[in-house]
């Protein structure tokens, strides 16, 4: 469980422990709800998820790859930027 997720679960928590109603079901509501989703969602649900799925989890599957050769060409590459070119 993260850190983060333990800061959220205290903060809720204390909501859950002042004398309105409203603040308790609130409190406790939100901190359930970050409970389930460090512990079972992130923990169990989306690693298990990620091992069944392999390399299909992973968008997009294939990327497009650089060419193993490197291009040539017969006339040099100009930019306009040379030294001595005049702008039209």
């Amino acid at each position: 469980m993260t850190s983060a997720a333990i800061v959220m679960v205290s903060v809720f928590a204390i909501f859950a422990t002042l004398s309105l109603i409203e603040f308790k079901q609130l409190g406790l509501g939100l901190a359930l709800a970050v409970l389930l989703d460090a512990f079972i969602i992130r923990g169990v649900v989306l690693p298990a998820l990620m091992t069944l799925l392999g390399r299909g989890n992973w968008w997009p599957a294939k990327l497009p790859t650089a060419p193993t050769e490197p291009v040539t060409s017969s006339r040099p590459v100009t930019t306009g930027r040379e030294v001595g070119a005049h702008s039209a």
